[in-house]
């Protein structure tokens, strides 16, 4: 019996028309819909799906060379990362960061998956391929900048001495006093307003 597939098998691809045992074809493959028989009405349907899927797929990998063209064309993505003044960074530069990156520029839905690029620990200019679909590549380029720390600023955050519980109990009755003050002078503290 000629049966049409309707799904991948080991007999062949969806679509492909294959002679399999008749016992089988109508026991398992038609009951568990992997097949249906061979007949002009199925022939017709199944071709008029593989031209539709066909249509589909050239419409995504026409997308697809869109996008890299985008990717292609796009200015200088810069990130910006603390780090040394010799431009070493503190931390690196992921895949998330590259891609999250490239997502706000171009205004795209990259995954953090399609960069091939190693993590980048020092400042510079890189060229980082992406992986598209269908076999189709870009290259973005992307500018890292080591944001350095200023010594005076770096000694002033050191040298920060914490608070005292007096200085903070002193703050807030300055506070309280200062609030009572501003409230009306028939209010009374901690009593709520009369219901009318």
């Amino acid at each position: 019996m000629e049966v049409i597939l309707l799904k991948d098998t080991e007999y062949g691809d969806r679509g492909a028309v294959v002679r399999v045992k008749d016992g089988y074809a109508r026991n398992y493959l038609f009951p568990h819909n992997i097949a249906a028989p061979r007949n002009e009405s199925n022939l017709r349907h199944m071709q008029q799906i593989t031209a539709q899927r066909e249509k589909k797929i050239a419409k995504e990998k026409a997308e697809v060379q869109a996008l890299a063209e985008k990717i292609n064309k796009a200015a200088v993505v810069v990130l910006k990362a603390k780090g040394s003044e010799n431009g070493q960074l503190f931390g690196a530069i992921t895949h998330q960061q590259i891609a999250d990156a490239l997502n706000a520029a171009l205004g795209t839905q990259l995954d953090r998956r399609r960069i091939q690029l190693k993590s980048l620990k020092e400042a510079g200019d890189y060229e980082a391929p992406v992986r598209l679909t269908f076999g189709v590549s870009a290259a973005a380029r992307i500018r890292v900048e080591a944001e350095v720390e200023k010594k005076a600023e770096a000694a002033a955050k050191r040298s920060r001495k914490p608070r005292k519980k007096e200085e903070i109990a002193a703050e807030i009755e300055a506070q309280e006093k200062a609030a009572a003050e501003a409230a009306p002078p028939d209010a009374v503290p901690g009593a709520s307003p009369p219901a009318e």
